[in-house]
């Protein structure tokens, strides 16, 4: 049986250099040839992983891109958006008088450009450069929501400033909203229930595959839920500790092309 092959972006498909390497890239393109599905699976925005679906060659295999943690899954060829879950408007306004006097920016994905509220936010720039996004500064971006999200990201250079943060959002929220540290400076909300986990039984049901039959790979702790739902969970060598301890196999480090040792290691290549 072949299988579906998820990929978190950052920390796990890219190496430590934000590049995706000839050895990655051939070996997930090979394991399409062999009749396997490659799916990125990201907290990025659609935009922020056009270009790696692209050099996977998603469009020609008829992969899929899982974005905001799995909040939204496109058909990559088609460009049909097959699963949105968007936050409640009611609950979003809530989340942001909550948080809005907090000296963390926040970052939203709208328009394929990145919006911060915030000037001079190094953190900001770093996302908008790394997704490759225009960042615009919009002070005035949460006075009036008319829009609808899939997440919303608090971020900060500091660590233990997110740390302090998070500690009160999660006793508000934790009842209403998912929240998730993706990396140590990002803070994620996106709606209760669903993850990277909830998004591969989507995608599974969209294939007609068996969960069982899906191979994760990822790094971070917004991937907790795909390593845990998938047939087969791979955290990187370079991954988080709790990825680590829930996973069924550890690979090499991402500046080891793990996926591709991996996918050669059991024969998917």
């Amino acid at each position: 049986m072949n299988k579906i092959i998820a990929v978190d972006i950052d920390g796990t498909l890219l190496n430590s250099n934000h590049q995706l390497t000839d050895v990655t890239k051939n070996s997930l393109i090979k394991a399409q040839e062999n009749g396997n599905i490659v799916v990125i699976a990201s907290g990025r925005d659609p935009k922020g992983v056009e270009s790696y679906a692209k050099a996977l060659k998603l469009d020609e295999f008829g992969g899929l891109i899982s974005n905001y943690n799995g909040c939204r899954i496109t058909n990559f060829k088609t460009k049909e958006i097959i699963i949105n879950h968007s936050l409640d408007d009611t609950l979003l306004k809530e989340y942001i008088n909550f948080t809005k006097n907090f000296d963390a920016p926040f970052l939203i994905y709208l328009d394929g450009k990145i919006f911060t509220n915030k000037k001079n936010s190094k953190i900001a720039e770093f996302s908008a450069w790394i997704n490759k996004m225009d960042l615009v500064v919009k002070e005035d971006i949460l006075d009036n929501i008319d829009y609808k999200l899939n997440n919303i990201i608090l971020s900060h250079e500091s660590k233990e400033i997110l740390d302090k943060f998070e500690t009160p959002i999660r006793e508000k929220f934790a009842n209403s909203l998912e929240i998730v540290r993706s990396t140590d400076n990002y803070l994620e909300a996106m709606p209760k229930g669903f993850d990277k986990g909830t998004s591969l039984i989507e995608i599974a049901k969209y294939y007609d595959y068996d969960i069982k039959d899906i191979i994760a790979f990822g790094d971070e702790r917004n991937d907790i839920g795909m390593i845990k739902d998938a047939g087969v969970g791979v955290a990187m060598g370079n991954a988080h500790p709790i990825i680590k301890k829930l996973a069924d196999y550890i690979t090499l480090t991402n500046d080891e092309d793990g996926i591709a040792y991996y996918l050669e290691k059991f024969k998917l290549i």
